[in-house]
């Protein structure tokens, strides 16, 4: 397959969310996308303007269509870090200028004849955008597609009941597509948001979940930790910071926990997927502290000015799509160092088996153990002067 692709796939990388040479910058999904999306071209007689494309992440399915020729596609990515790297490798590849950036699915839905989708894992942000999808045209042609371990046939509900009747087409190096002519008597209604009620580390929080944000409305066990240990040592009010950073906020957990901790303080939320935004302003609503928590979607907080915090509070993602990689929290301890003064204090929470300690040590600063359980592992580190 990937011998007749358009476009050199050794040329791509995954920068600059993290540079591992080890990663590729595509799967099967996305060449068995592009080579479907190239004949049904054809064959309509169908136009770059003509596509939308979702979950792309790094450029293959784009970048692939516009080495082919073609131009005007729109795409919609819920991470700020996959837009750079897609906006990255076009300009590397010659191929700037043949796609448009969405920051909604509906924005361009009636244009599109033909959507390209690489699918999320969760069914719940399958509805979302099946809901989103609505103003497609009768006719148009849904191609999705992932990986065989993380399809689902729950996935194959709301875009039937939503787009029209599913055919799955013959799985190929471990990756399947799903194909389904938009009915436009069908009508999905988009999913409930996800909310939770919680109690951690002494403060009760309201919690919102969108589709894509790293767990949902839930509470998440590492973030359990970290909140209850520096409950549970006392003196956090003490600490009375000025500047507080819930770095990677995810549904905001974190940051309204700091916010009511410190109220004096001024705690800004970063996350860099659009979901996790829009899943921690709904939690800060909710839980009466808005008024004093800015949320910015951000690539590790890099719009944060250097040594302008003096507390950092980090619950690192380890993934890197479906392959256990520490590149982010390695980058996110680094953002972190650059952000805080001298003296300022990173209050982590990792997987212990990853043994993050000599990392912070060397990145930030003298580290000690908080607390421990028997998968996380807390830890305080001070930024060298």
């Amino acid at each position: 397959m990937s011998e007749t692709f358009p476009l050199p796939l050794e040329d791509l990388r995954r920068w600059p969310d993290v540079e591992d040479p080890t990663l590729q910058a595509y799967d099967a999904t996305d060449l068995l996308l592009v080579e479907r999306a190239l004949e049904e071209i054809a064959a309509a007689e169908l136009s770059g303007t003509d596509v939308l494309i979702l979950g792309e992440r790094h450029g293959a399915i784009t970048l692939g269509l516009a080495a082919a020729g073609l131009r005007g596609m729109s795409v919609y990515q819920d991470r700020l870090a996959h837009e750079r790297a897609l906006e990255a490798n076009a300009a590397e590849l010659g191929l700037g200028g043949s796609y448009r950036h969405l920051s909604d699915v509906a924005e361009a839905a009636a244009s599109a004849r033909l959507v390209l989708w690489q699918l999320p894992r969760q069914v719940g942000a399958v509805r979302r955008t099946v809901a989103e999808l609505a103003g497609v045209p009768s006719g148009a042609l849904l191609v999705a597609g992932g990986r065989v371990k993380h399809l689902s046939v729950g996935m194959n509900a709301p875009l039937a009941e939503g787009f029209g009747a599913v055919e799955p087409q013959l799985a190929q190096r471990k990756s399947r597509l799903l194909l389904a002519r938009r009915n436009p008597e069908l009508v999905l209604a988009p999913a409930p948001e996800e909310r939770a009620a919680v109690s951690v580390g002494g403060r009760r929080l309201e919690l919102r979940g969108a589709a894509e944000a790293f767990g949902g409305a839930a509470l998440d066990p590492g973030t359990k930790l970290l909140l209850e240990t520096l409950a549970a040592r006392g003196g956090m009010e003490a600490l009375s910071p000025a500047t507080v950073v819930d770095l990677g906020c995810g549904n905001g957990t974190i940051a309204a926990w700091a916010a009511l901790t410190w109220p004096a303080a001024t705690v800004e939320a970063t996350d860099d997927s659009l979901d996790a935004v829009a899943s921690a302003t709904a939690s800060f609503e909710a839980s009466g502290v808005a008024s004093r928590v800015r949320v910015v979607r951000a690539d590790g907080g890099d719009h944060l000015a250097e040594a302008s915090a003096d507390v950092v509070l980090l619950n690192p993602p380890f993934h890197q799509g479906g392959t256990v990689h520490t590149g982010i929290a390695t980058k996110l301890m680094r953002q972190a160092a650059r952000m805080l003064r001298p003296g300022g204090t990173l209050f982590c929470v990792w997987n212990s088996h990853l043994r993050y300690r000599p990392r912070l040590e060397r990145l930030v600063g003298p580290t000690e153990q908080l607390g421990r359980d028997r998968t996380f592992t807390v830890t305080a580190s001070t930024r060298r002067g």
